[in-house]
């Protein structure tokens, strides 16, 4: 499943060895960056961060592009949704459609802001083991006061781990059922609503009992959100606090005015 939207990758590389919270970090100040950016300028140095970082953890390209693919659609639509109903300088219509220029320049900003969160998120999930994010979620979450109502920074974290986990098999499972419903003689484009039903329904079956195999597997292992351990040490090194200092300087970038136009300039 290493090709599979967000599935971890083990590689040995610097991305891998930083500290989960580190990289938990980072994504949340990216994704601030990414939807604050409104210009071409901007998104073009999220590419290059995005690029330097790919470099530095030894991943494919390919992985990426895979980990994109499911949501192409969504891509296109939310473009195409801008591009026509978008007011502005008309460049081109068609009956009742019509495109305009700050419909066309807004739908690309748009999409590409999504598009690198998608890819952001996914680089998390690459170089970081679903084991290691919940290590890494529970110590930020054990800061917040949830004992008091009722909730278990622990139970907390396994939540959204297990959430991170199930991503890549349920598209997996997606695949298979697709390629089993067309080696029995489905056809998808010229049976639409058909193939809805066909792929969906055992979907949700299988979904259901891939997670009551697990919440059963978690019962007899005596799972308890109380007083765990984890076979993970959280420290902060030497490489860490220099992601930091980088983080500082980008998201000063996207966050200060001042700051900004002092580098454009």
């Amino acid at each position: 499943m290493d090709d599979l939207f967000l599935s971890f990758v083990p590689v040995n590389s610097i991305l891998h060895r930083l500290d989960p919270r580190t990289k938990i970090i980072g994504l949340m100040l990216a994704s601030i960056c990414i939807l604050k950016a409104s210009s071409f300028m901007e998104i073009t140095l999220i590419m290059f961060v995005f690029l330097i970082l790919l470099f530095i953890c030894h991943l494919p390209v390919m992985h990426f592009v895979r980990s994109v693919r499911p949501m192409l659609l969504f891509f296109a639509i939310l473009f195409l949704v801008q591009l026509f109903f978008t007011e502005g300088t008309v460049i081109f219509s068609f009956k009742w459609l019509s495109v305009s220029y700050e419909g066309l320049v807004l739908g690309t900003i748009i999409t590409l802001r999504f598009v690198f969160l998608l890819l952001f998120a996914s680089l998390l999930t690459a170089t970081t083991s679903p084991s290691r994010i919940t290590a890494g979620i529970e110590s930020f979450l054990r800061l917040l006061p949830l004992k008091h109502i009722g909730i278990s920074s622990h139970d907390f974290a396994m939540m959204m781990s297990l959430s991170i986990y199930f991503a890549p098999l349920l598209y997996d499972n997606f695949r298979s059922l697709r390629d089993a419903q067309i080696s029995r003689g489905l056809d998808i484009k010229k049976e639409p609503v058909k193939a809805i039903f066909s792929i969906s329904i055992p979907l949700v079956a299988t979904s259901v009992r891939r997670v009551e195999e697990v919440a059963m597997a978690m019962e007899s292992r005596c799972y308890s959100g109380i007083g765990r351990t984890s076979m993970y040490v959280m420290e902060f090194r030497r490489m860490d606090y220099l992601f930091y200092l980088l983080y500082f300087f980008i998201f000063s970038f996207f966050t200060m005015p001042y700051f900004k136009g002092y580098i454009i300039i």
